[in-house]
């Protein structure tokens, strides 16, 4: 009842079903990829496997789910996303799923052979990642299901957009949550275990945990949760001590305990201080594009690019820049992806476990007055828009005498990289 010999996969309330779709699609992958933005975090790789499990469900036409970095980078540097497809029952995740150089593997064997294009749906981004563009011609965007501002791509191949963001602002905390929203549209009830585990981890994970005072959480994130904790099939979840039995007998989930172990995973501070400078920096980066007088200050540097970029890690500020090696190594970063202007985005949790956010600011150019930038910012119309409430931070020594570095404290926790690089780019 999982599958059939002709490489088609059917719904099965077993739930296994999950893991004999991802080992079956791994054997076989179809013309149809799923997949994240280059980043990689929980929300882009869980929503490309949930989706192409659902849709595959819905429509008998497989979807192939890809994650979106490498092995290497998935193993060693996802633990909460481990975690989460652990829990679903998928005990040896790597073994079993592909990956982007998988993906790019199979497109160049396409091009070789002459192969037909194939179809691919965008999961938690709308324009395809920087590393697939040389394949454009070989994929054909038919899908987009994301909560970033929306850079109308694709309009004549895409037929499907779904983009929760407008005015600024995303309409949910994480594309689960519209993952969550297709379930329910597609999939009969009681669901699997293995995807309610997945989509309410990383929900709960976007939101922090439903909590309204970080400003993330929306109403949708919050029916999204209750439907997956109502309609899930929670006696076939794998033994945790996450499931807790109700009153009346029934199981269901203890999300405090799931989203605290998941927090723990994901902000663990040995984690983050065991990577180099540049390889937390390339753990969660993406690029942006200045449209404004950013662009002016760039090239000002004698820089032709007006990209930049933002990288989001987990850990106090202070702590990451103190490390050894940060300041000549965050430039070779900078180069290595041919950006003059790097923005990090710290997200981190204090001993009383409250929460806070600090945003440094890097140029290139070494002659660079950031302060004086950072303060033409704090004018513009574009920063009013959003106003972050910085407060600039002292640097230690080395650091502060240098022009081109600088670290604030954002004391407006609500917004996040999704209005801070748009942000940027209107200024």
């Amino acid at each position: 009842q999982g599958h059939s010999s002709d490489g088609i996969y059917h719904y099965s309330d077993s739930d296994n079903s999950l893991k004999t779709f991802l080992i079956e699609r791994k054997a076989n992958p179809t013309h149809h990829f799923v997949i994240g933005n280059d980043a990689g975090d929980a929300d882009s790789i869980i929503s490309a496997i949930s989706l192409a499990y659902i849709e595959s469900m819905h429509y008998g036409d497989q979807m192939t789910p890809i994650v979106s970095v490498s092995k290497d980078d998935f193993t060693y540097e996802r633990p909460d996303v481990n975690l989460l497809l652990q829990l679903a029952g998928i005990d040896d995740p790597p073994a079993i799923l592909l990956f982007i150089d998988d993906m790019k593997e199979m497109l160049g064997n396409d091009t070789e052979e002459g192969s037909p294009s194939r179809s691919v749906s965008l999961v938690d981004h709308n324009t395809l990642n920087k590393s697939l563009r040389h394949f454009n011609e070989n994929l054909i965007v038919v899908e987009i299901v994301d909560h970033h501002k929306d850079e109308k791509q694709y309009k004549k191949t895409c037929e499907h957009r779904n983009i929760a963001f407008d005015n600024g602002h995303a309409l949910v905390a994480s594309t689960t949550t519209l993952v969550a929203e297709r379930l329910q549209e597609y999939h009969p009830t009681p669901y699997p275990s293995s995807i309610g585990i997945l989509l309410l981890g990383v929900i709960l994970l976007d939101s922090v945990n439903l909590d309204e005072s970080v400003g993330k959480v929306t109403q949708r994130d919050e029916d999204a949760v209750r439907d997956l904790l109502l309609h899930t099939d929670w006696s076939t979840a794998m033994p945790s001590s996450y499931l807790k039995y109700e009153d009346n007998g029934d199981i269901t989930v203890d999300t405090n305990g799931l989203f605290k172990k998941l927090q723990q995973s994901k902000y663990d501070p040995k984690f983050w201080s065991s990577l180099s400078v540049e390889r937390a920096l390339r753990y969660d980066y993406k690029d942006f594009h200045s449209h404004g007088f950013l662009v002016h200050a760039l090239k000002k540097q004698g820089r032709h690019k007006t990209n930049f970029g933002i990288a989001s890690i987990l850990m106090p500020g202070l702590d990451f820049m103190n490390a050894d090696g940060f300041y000549d190594s965050t430039l070779a970063f900078m180069e290595s992806v041919q950006i003059p202007f790097l923005g990090i985005m710290f997200a981190f949790y204090d001993e009383q476990e409250v929460f806070h956010r600090q945003l440094a600011f890097i140029s290139f150019d070494q002659t660079v007055s950031l302060r004086e930038l950072v303060g033409t910012l704090r004018t513009s119309h574009a920063y009013k828009s959003v106003d972050l409430q910085l407060e600039e931070v002292h640097l230690p020594a080395e650091l502060r005498k240098r022009k081109n570095v600088c670290l604030f404290d954002q004391n407006n926790l609500s917004p996040s990289r999704k209005q801070i690089g748009p942000m940027l780019e209107d200024f």
